[in-house]
């Protein structure tokens, strides 16, 4: 948390904030809305209860707790894939650069094409797997992702679970929002109001729905890309490499996916209880012990230092 709050700092320019400000900017025009003209109007607050309908305002109550859950779960992941630094290369001697390898140093799997380790002419740091430079944020990144304008952060190993909860509440709160809100668009055809308030219910609906279906074509994409275990980096590498080309960290849906989500499913879509590990290891139980590794992994690091120890 601190490492985020320094980026941030750093970081605080104005084409820096407007994406995450416009993003507060539509949540705020969304909400406001549909709690003002559609919400409390149904809930009837003010009128005596004996002129109440009932069913109405049970119905309105209803719908007010939901969104309300909704909105404070997405509100929540969206402040921590913010906040949360997404892993940054370790500091220990291992991933310094140097120009003499060792024996004892971590065996990765992506390597040169010489079969060097990978490394960092910016941050002078070895590579672990999936590591990436982001230019953005001006480090390293673990696991990265990608960088994302619209929470002003990489997102990578770290925040990954925030990242992809946010993109989840935020379809699943717009999609119920454009549903409900349409009873108010209807009504307000028949209703005496504001020419004003009868285009902002309209705007409502309009806005609401179509973040539904963006977040939701989006979101697609992402449950596929975690359960192929893939970044989208490594998605468009793939792609770019053309067919033939396997996911080497795939472990098979379960294991994939406690690697994003974490290792207990009571927990999963909750901000809360990340993906164990250190973002560096990407064995078969690398969410239990980062240190732990499948027969395949061991093997290919055996091998690479057999190399290694030929070469010297």
């Amino acid at each position: 948390m601190a490492s985020a709050m320094k980026r941030l700092t750093e970081d605080l320019k104005l084409a820096n904030l407007l994406p995450p400000l416009f993003i507060c900017f539509v949540i705020g025009t969304i909400w406001s809305v549909y709690l003002f003209l559609h919400l409390l109007p149904m809930m009837q607050i003010g009128i005596p209860a004996d002129l109440q309908d009932l069913e109405l305002a049970k119905r309105g109550l209803t719908q007010f707790l939901i969104a309300q859950v909704l909105f404070s779960i997405f509100s929540t992941c969206y402040t921590r894939a913010i906040l949360t630094c997404p892993g940054t290369i370790p500091e220990t001697d291992e991933w310094r650069y140097t120009r003499q390898e060792s024996a004892g140093w971590p065996v990765t799997q992506e390597v040169k094409e010489t079969g060097e380790r990978r490394r960092c002419k910016w941050c002078l740091k070895y590579k672990p797997d999936r590591c990436h430079h982001c230019r953005v944020c001006k480090t390293c990144v673990l696991r990265m992702d990608h960088h994302c304008p619209w929470i002003m952060n990489c997102v990578g190993w770290g925040n990954h679970k925030y990242f992809f909860l946010t993109v989840l509440y935020a379809g699943l709160s717009c999609g119920f929002i454009a549903l409900t809100i349409t009873e108010s668009v209807h009504g307000s055809m028949y209703k005496d109001m504001p020419h004003f308030n009868r285009f902002l219910l309209v705007f409502c609906l309009v806005l609401a729905g179509f973040f539904a279906i963006l977040m939701t074509g989006f979101m697609s994409f992402h449950i596929n890309l975690m359960l192929t275990a893939t970044t989208t980096i490594e998605f468009c590498e793939k792609r770019t490499a053309g067919a033939g080309v396997t996911a080497v960290y795939d472990r098979g849906y379960y294991q994939n996916i406690l690697s994003v989500l974490g290792p207990r499913p009571q927990y999963w879509f909750l901000p809360i209880d990340p993906a164990r590990g250190d973002g560096v290891h990407f064995g078969k139980f690398a969410w239990k012990n980062g240190t732990e590794a499948d027969a395949e992994w061991a093997a290919a690091a055996e091998a690479r230092l057999m190399s290694m120890r030929h070469q010297g």
